[in-house]
């Protein structure tokens, strides 16, 4: 009897350990469908805030557009034409710019390889011979 209340016990123990390991297996199981559903969730994520973020851009641009277009109709014509002056007068200014810092990195290059041309004199006296 004691033999057999033993050999239960035994039984009942190992019983124990399986469940413990179908336990830990299963729960490994779902730890990695429960990530990968969270990163499934969190490039769904990343998305839909890039096209928010997209939307909201195109609808300010949208209202930006339709403020400027309100402005320039609400004004008359030689506030028009002053505005267009003005506006030449930018672009003009712009392209003075532009042109200064072509011909500064154009300096900024010559004087990168006149610099490589500059051959050293060594004479007995240059601690360097």
């Amino acid at each position: 009897m004691m033999e057999q209340f033993g050999k239960a016990l035994l039984n009942v123990a190992f019983a124990g350990v399986g469940a413990v390991s179908i336990a830990a297996e299963k729960a490994s199981e779902v730890g990695k469908i429960l990530i990968a559903r969270g990163e499934i969730a969190v490039e769904q994520g990343r998305q839909y805030s890039e096209e928010l973020h997209q939307k909201y851009q195109e609808a300010a641009q949208k209202r930006q557009d339709e403020r400027f277009q309100a402005t320039v109709d609400a004004m008359t014509a030689e506030e028009r034409e002053a505005l267009r002056r003005r506006l030449a007068q930018l672009d003009a200014e712009e392209e003075a710019v532009r042109q200064a810092a072509e011909a500064e990195a154009e300096t900024d290059a010559e004087a990168d390889t006149s610099a490589d041309n500059i051959t050293h004199i060594h004479s007995d006296d240059d601690p360097q011979n």
